[in-house]
């Protein structure tokens, strides 16, 4: 007895139909546009317009997979993709996209962040929701939010999309702060001058928010630099390691040191 063959059996693996094939074909009418390149191997054909990708077709033996952009951006341009396929015996069919179910984003969600300093200094909760500012050597500085008792992550690739703005906020107030600074912190220099007596003041150092100028007039003054909490250093310069300076342990012993520093100027 003959062995039963159904109507609908590939014989694809039969025969070549790279000679030339479909991909050959469609690459050299399309090529013939303006701006238009494409590349293919043997299985997928992609087509990009001045270096935007437009499209692509997906060989599968007997017939191809067409994406309806790459239809849609060819007929711009007055070539018909699927005339041409009928014409060279091409057969084809049209991808159809699949649903995609996007996540409900509140338009107007108002996000308010409440600081806590008492633990880190870019810590706190918005809308309720904790996250705390880090940083490492493998991702940089990143946030880490604790939502619905799940926890996301700034840089990660897998973020939802009603998650993203929690994190565009809060990026927004440690850019303003310079990251590492609590908005209410005071800085170093304001916190000298409740110190300092009528005649000083204290002015803030560019590019190091750690120290600050301490000044009686243009020739007199120095520097009060914090390296960490309890340990101060006052020097004649903002280089306090290369110059001979004062260790203190506390802010008011620096203030003391800095008023005796430039009384003997």
């Amino acid at each position: 007895m003959d062995d039963y063959i159904p109507d609908n059996f590939d014989f694809s693996f039969l025969y070549d139909d790279d000679d030339p094939s479909w991909l050959d074909k469609i690459k050299v009418e399309i090529e013939q546009l303006e701006g238009f390149r494409v590349e293919h191997n043997e299985l997928i054909l992609k087509v990009w317009h001045y270096g935007t990708e437009v499209g692509a077709c997906h060989h599968l033996g007997s017939y191809l997979n067409i994406t309806p952009t790459l239809i849609n951006e060819l007929a711009k341009y007055d070539l018909e993709l699927e005339r041409f396929m009928c014409d060279e015996d091409i057969y084809y069919q049209l991808i159809t996209p699949k649903s995609i179910k996007h996540p409900k984003i509140r338009q107007h969600l108002h996000l308010s962040i409440q600081w806590d300093g008492w633990y880190c200094p870019n810590s706190g909760y918005i809308n309720g929701h904790y996250f705390c500012h880090h940083h490492n050597d493998l991702h940089g500085n990143y946030i880490q939010l604790v939502h619905n008792c799940q926890i996301y992550l700034s840089f990660s690739d897998f973020t939802p999309d009603h998650i993203k703005p929690y994190f565009d906020k809060i990026w927004q107030e440690l850019l303003e702060t310079e990251y590492i600074r609590h908005p209410k912190e005071i800085r170093i220099g304001s916190k000298v001058a409740n110190y300092l007596p009528d005649g000083y003041k204290a002015y803030r150092v560019d590019g190091d928010d750690s120290q600050c100028k301490v000044a009686r007039s243009k020739e007199k003054y120095c520097y009060i630099k914090r390296l960490r909490d309890n340990e101060y250093y006052t020097s004649f310069s903002t280089n306090w390691a290369l110059q001979p300076s004062i260790k203190s342990s506390s802010l008011r012993e620096a203030v003391g040191a800095a008023l005796r520093m430039i009384a003997e100027m």
